[in-house]
């Protein structure tokens, strides 16, 4: 390339040239990449290097905007995560919460078009879900009150709690309480913690089918450390599914949840191994083609990944969107099935 061409590449902040030559700004003692966009410099102060470590060696210190020291640098990724973690220590403290993104320096509105970009909901949205998933295990405890409840969530009263929960499960705390009792959730719940070649898994069963398959640190409230029979299986299908030894899985599952998303993950399942399919095409599915967004939140809430492949399901543009085991888990089990096949099972 001509430094002409390369001076053209700067100020266009071409991308497509990061890491094929990098510039220095004489004034600043800062090197750049290509696609950096701090200000525009002028041009009789800038100096091209082939590499990072000329530039380096040359005394110029790197930008602390483009790294241009890093091999790989995604800056949206990385405040995606800034501010999943940010939501995961602090969505029952709205203010403090709201302090902290504030301090991030990047607008509302961008803020949450990155995130969703990265993890298919917006950091409401995804506040939401940690919330109703807190309440739903507090409610578990038959001998805690929901006002206590309610009040421990954040919420300034019952009414504000009620409309809360009902707008997110379509029940109130008190009939899915009821419904727990009703549906045998107090019977005895196992769980086993289990090495695979992608992280520690945690299997959950109760006595006759696996209720949870997660990453390690999603431990299901209210269970028994122990592995069955039914955990063993889980995890022995699962490790072959993993060495590319099994498209399809036999063992019991009864994953739990409200109607909606128990339509939702049905149609999950029925996603050929080996395909994917957008979040409209499971509301189409399931005869709801309104209900994009509902479709991902029931995506979010899926408790028996892999085996529910969740996986599968990817934004309208192709992109991966989120994955709550992390998208190079995601990418990874894509590219293992991309190989001929249909996985089969039934809730």
């Amino acid at each position: 390339m001509t430094d002409q061409e390369k001076w053209e590449a700067l100020i266009n902040n071409c991308a497509d040239f990061d890491g094929k030559f990098f510039y220095a700004v004489k004034s600043t003692g800062i090197y750049c990449r290509p696609s950096c966009n701090s200000k525009a410099p002028l041009k009789e102060n800038v100096v091209f290097f082939d590499s990072s470590e000329a530039a380096m060696a040359a005394g110029y210190r790197p930008c602390k905007r483009c790294r241009p020291d890093l091999p790989v640098y995604e800056p949206a990724e990385d405040l995606a995560l800034e501010v999943k973690l940010l939501i995961d220590q602090l969505y029952l403290e709205r203010q403090l919460l709201s302090d902290k993104l504030g301090r991030l320096g990047v607008s509302e509105r961008r803020m949450s078009q990155i995130f969703k970009d990265k993890y298919g909901m917006t950091p409401a949205e995804y506040s939401g879900t940690l919330k109703i998933q807190a309440a739903e295990e507090k409610l578990r405890d038959t001998d805690q009150p929901i006002l206590d409840i309610a009040l421990s969530l954040g919420f300034e009263s019952l009414t504000a709690f009620f409309s809360f929960f009902r707008k997110k499960t379509g029940k109130t705390p008190g009939e899915y309480r009821n419904d727990l009792s009703r549906t045998g959730q107090a019977e005895h719940f196992f769980y086993g913690t289990y090495e695979t070649s992608i992280g520690v898994i945690i299997a959950a069963a109760n006595k006759s089918s696996i209720v949870s398959l997660c990453m390690g640190k999603h431990i299901p409230p209210n269970l028994a450390e122990e592995k069955t029979a039914l955990t063993d299986q889980a995890i022995s299908e699962l490790n072959e599914y993993l060495d590319g030894k099994r498209t399809s899985f036999q063992v019991p599952i009864e994953p739990q949840g409200t109607q909606f998303q128990k339509k939702v993950w049905e149609a999950l399942l029925q996603i050929p191994y080996g395909e994917t399919r957008t979040y409209k095409q499971i509301a189409a599915a399931i005869g709801n083609p309104g209900a994009s967004r509902a479709v991902g939140m029931a995506n979010n809430k899926n408790p028996i990944w892999i085996i529910i492949p969740c996986h599968r399901v990817i934004g309208s543009n192709g992109s991966l969107v989120g994955y709550a085991g992390g998208m190079h888990i995601k990418e990874h089990l894509l590219h293992l099935e991309s190989g001929e096949g249909s996985l089969r099972h039934s809730i």
